[in-house]
């Protein structure tokens, strides 16, 4: 039990530090958001803005997210438990060889794309022409270079990660935004709309910039060689081929929406990339930082055959994710409009543009719990090795998802679309856990089901605290201001906030306890009795 306490406590810590740097990685992406609302509106600039990402994001999701989230870690970490200096020198030769060999691939379709993005792009932009069709394919040309920079990020990443090195890679999202923003704010006014594509090259460089001093001091040096024949090498192709498919028909679901959006109204793809940004905001900072936090220790667990450790462990984190996400999920449908408002409502940014992305966000909402809780899902299978099963999975509710937004998007607009991302996202959470179920049995149900169940009635509760006081509320405040709306927005969310932990510890909610406990303390960081994750550059 004290080794799963250590275990819990070093996801925990590891999350915290994770999700603090998503929350100031997030808030700077909506402050990014702010800025080119204001400076455009939701209208033709940012669509084409947003679709100019579409081709270059298809090759690098392919082609390093294929490789490194299904299976570096896991080959990875299997070379590092081993902790031997032979080992660990095998360990970042199959680093060396993974990154080369992307670059490689990065450098040619890049290449490729530049040359032919005037034939590609109006293929997934059907609805645009002119001078907005136009400016799609130079912002597109221009950002095939950031693949090249975050293929170099993310096999780093992965190296830090298999370290437990979080706060380098916790920071580079930061910069990427940073690096946005100041297109916006400096490039565009001396290289015009170009200028937002040099914005989005800058970011993608400073992502990779910020990581480079914690990987060299980890032990790792970059070499020009590829071990086409490493066993490591020849094992990783087998894995990613499958989540090469998947991903795949991740990027045709976003080429749907962006072939659909640009059929609607002008500003429609804008409303979703906007909406879907705002509710990412919780699923970056508990859902994917506590998967993200878990996926060493899992992987770890499965290298040195720790089925039960395994299991406790996806449990317990599974159970963290919804502590979160359930709760702000009711608080945020409930103030999606005044937290739209706060946050675009500016410039350009009109009540109409409001309304579509408050309504589509309402909409989106709906799935919060299974967007949040598939990152750490799809996790347990890879660290196994196993892509077939949540490859399989991601393809059946795509096709489900494209189906569904062809069929809702002539009937619902742009809420359509949302309707149809959100349907399929929880029944990709029901395959998930049905496969977990049955690949590895007693999944702790009935202490899931009765942590869900009080989690859920603290959380409704609170949310009927936090709509009770909407009214009263909004009776001192002037809420034809942006200041009153804030005030409005930020006491009734508190009130609830408070009321779901007051509820959750009259409950005695074991999440609530558990995260309170594992928790780092001063005591903790000076005790040399105490094991804590490594954090670069933070003091022991």
């Amino acid at each position: 039990m004290a080794v799963a306490n250590g275990t819990s406590k070093k996801i925990v810590s590891a999350a915290l530090i994770l999700g603090t740097a998503s929350l100031a990685s997030r808030l700077v992406g909506l402050l990014r958001e702010r800025v080119l609302t204001t400076t455009f509106g939701a209208g033709d600039t940012f669509d084409a803005f947003v679709a100019a990402f579409r081709l270059p994001d298809l090759i690098f999701n392919l082609v390093v997210v294929g490789a490194l989230s299904a299976a570096f870690i896991p080959l990875f970490t299997e070379k590092l438990v081993q902790k031997n200096a032979k080992a660990e020198d095998q360990a970042f030769d199959f680093a060396n060889s993974v990154l080369n060999l992307v670059l490689i691939a990065v450098i040619v379709l890049c290449l490729l794309y530049v040359i032919f993005a005037a034939a590609l792009v109006p293929i997934i932009t059907p609805g645009f022409s002119g001078e907005k069709l136009a400016t799609t394919i130079l912002l597109s040309r221009i950002m095939a270079l950031q693949p090249l920079f975050l293929a170099m990020s993310f096999v780093v990443s992965g190296i830090l990660n298999s370290f437990k090195r979080f706060v380098a890679y916790a920071l580079a999202p930061i910069l990427y935004n940073v690096g946005i923003i100041i297109g916006v704010l400096y490039l565009v006014p001396l290289f015009g709309v170009a200028g937002l594509g040099w914005g989005v090259v800058l970011g993608a460089a400073l992502h990779f910039g910020i990581q480079i001093p914690s990987v060299i001091n980890a032990g790792y040096r970059w070499r020009p060689r590829v071990m086409w024949s490493s066993g490591d090498v020849r094992k990783l192709r087998r894995m990613i081929l499958p989540r090469i498919f998947g991903l795949s028909g991740q990027q045709v679901n976003l080429f749907i929406v962006t072939i659909i959006g640009s059929t609607l109204a002008a500003g429609s793809i804008s409303v979703f990339h906007l909406a879907n940004n705002v509710q990412s905001l919780p699923i970056g900072i508990f859902g994917i930082a506590f998967a993200q936090a878990a996926f060493p220790t899992l992987a770890e667990q499965v290298a040195r055959k720790q089925e039960k450790q395994f299991k406790r462990t996806l449990t317990k984190t599974f159970r963290y994710i919804l502590f979160f996400v359930i709760p702000i999920s009711i608080f945020f449908y409930l103030l999606r409009a005044q937290l739209i408002r706060v946050l675009f409502g500016a410039g350009a940014f009109d009540w109409e543009d409001t309304i579509l992305t408050f309504e589509t966000f309402g909409v989106l909402l709906i799935s919060l719990f299974a967007q949040a809780t598939i990152p750490l899902l799809a996790r347990a299978f890879y660290v196994q090795q196993n892509t077939i099963i949540p490859v399989t999975i991601s393809v059946i509710s795509i096709v489900t998802n494209i189906a569904l937004a062809i069929w809702l998007a002539p009937i619902m607009g742009i809420q359509g679309l949302a309707l149809a991302f959100s349907l399929a996202a929880i029944l990709n959470l029901f395959l998930l856990l049905t496969m977990l179920h049955y690949r590895l049995g007693d999944f702790d149900d009935k202490v899931v089901v009765l942590s869900l169940l009080k989690i859920t009635v603290a959380a409704v509760l609170g949310g009927m605290v936090l709509q009770l006081l909407k009214v009263p509320v909004a009776s001192l405040v002037d809420m034809e201001r942006g200041w009153g709306v804030f005030v409005q927005l930020v006491v009734t969310f508190g009130a609830g906030g408070l009321t779901y932990v007051a509820l959750c510890m009259l409950l005695k909610c074991d999440e609530l306890v558990a995260i309170r406990r594992y928790l780092p303390t001063k005591r903790d960081r000076l005790s040399p009795g105490v094991e804590t994750p490594r954090f670069e550059g933070m003091v022991d």
